[in-house]
């Protein structure tokens, strides 16, 4: 009897190793997971509070020559400060730029800012996107996101001025 009863708490310790060793492996996947979304949302994430783009700002005008678009800005509201930029679209990986810091910390209604976003490849149309801004209240501190919508647009070649303007990847996003 002896050998049966070590034999059978050889094969219980052995299937209690094995459910902790799952237990462990699942667990750390779970906290792996957790902490890869919370630096994709630290460093890549729009407020999620929309509000309309024609409430906050224009677009001045827009140029687009197959490797870079850009938007010139101009900002209706005081009260109200623009944090960030991205291009994305569902359509085109191609516009699907870096989250670009504006480089501004405040602006007077009927300001201009000028907003270039490189191409990650030559395109001649691009279709369905957009223009995300977040935008933070310097009443309140509450910050939100405008959104403006490009159905299509075609590539008129030429440079885009003023040539020494980039746009600039910020180093994180909070």
């Amino acid at each position: 009897m002896t050998t049966s009863d070590s034999k059978g708490r050889r094969e219980s310790q052995g299937q209690r190793f094995i459910k902790l060793l799952v237990v462990a492996v699942v667990a750390g996947a779970l906290v792996f997971g957790g902490y890869v979304g919370y630096l994709a949302w630290v460093n890549d994430s729009f407020p999620a509070q929309q509000r309309p783009f024609s409430e906050y700002a224009a677009v001045t005008t827009s140029t687009f020559n197959g490797t870079e678009y850009s938007f010139t800005i101009q900002w209706l509201r005081s009260d109200t400060a623009p944090l960030y930029a991205q291009l994305t679209s569902p359509s085109t990986d191609a516009a699907n730029t870096p989250v670009c810091d504006i480089g501004v910390d405040t602006v007077q209604a009927g300001q201009q800012s000028f907003m270039p976003f490189a191409i990650s490849q030559h395109v001649a149309v691009l279709s369905n996107v957009e223009l995300s801004i977040a935008m933070k209240s310097v009443v309140n501190g509450s910050e939100f996101t405008i959104v403006y919508d490009v159905s299509t647009v075609t590539a008129n070649p030429g440079n885009i001025l003023p040539s020494n303007v980039s746009c600039s990847q910020p180093v994180s996003i909070e």
